[in-house]
């Protein structure tokens, strides 16, 4: 079998063939498989493949397959994973949803329990001031208003850093935020379809449906 990583003069790597069922990390730190190692010749942007996106699935805490294909770029991918490799990033995404299950549970619980001490000590809650917390946005709900405000499309990474920028949300300590935000936002347009709010608009880059690749200024 050829090798498929190429040195170039800068000391960097090129891939330049895939495999079926191969796993490769990309530029944006999300994984695909790729369904058929044939190329497509894409004239100026280069060569491009069948894959298909490896999503985290909460449920059964496993890495699943997008239920579609997509057409991905040579140049999008940086490195092969192994099956090590490949299972260390699903720790991490493992890690990642744990604690923004629980980020998310707290103010809620917190709130529950208030309710219910009001409701044993005769409290009429209708008539005090609320004091519940605000609900936070969940990465998904925060990426799509920073979207709505930037008025353009924006890679993941991007995505990460306008959304702690502006206090909407932060990662709870997970290594790769980006590439889970690219996952779910593909996760998303893959499940839901026409009724998705995001759409993706290029390499690693998303915007809101509805809203023109390039904004007017």
């Amino acid at each position: 079998m050829a090798n498929k990583k190429t040195p170039k003069a800068t000391g960097t790597t090129s891939i330049t063939a895939v495999s079926k069922g191969e796993v490769y990390r990309t530029k944006t730190g999300a994984l695909v498989t790729v369904e058929n190692g044939r190329l497509k010749d894409e004239g100026e942007h280069g060569r491009s493949f069948t894959g298909r996106w490896l999503e985290y699935d909460a449920k059964s805490r496993t890495m699943k397959p997008s239920k579609t294909t997509d057409r991905i770029y040579l140049d999008e991918l940086v490195q092969t994973m192994s099956p090590t490799e490949v299972e260390e990033w699903l720790a991490v995404e493992r890690r990642e949803a744990e604690a923004i299950a629980a980020a998310g549970a707290s103010p809620e619980t917190a709130s529950t329990r208030d309710k219910t001490t009001k409701r044993k000590a005769g409290t009429r809650s209708s008539k005090e001031p609320s004091t519940a917390t605000p609900k936070k946005l969940s990465a998904l709900d925060a990426a799509a208003k920073v979207l709505a405000e930037a008025g353009e499309p924006m890679a993941a990474k991007a995505l990460i850093e306008a959304m702690a920028a502006k206090g909407y949300w932060t990662s709870p300590g997970g290594l790769t935020p980006h590439a889970t935000l690219y996952a779910a936002i593909l996760r998303e347009i893959s499940v839901k379809g026409d009724e998705a709010r995001f759409v993706k608009t290029g390499r690693g880059r998303f915007g809101l449906a509805g809203i023109p690749a390039r904004a007017a200024q």
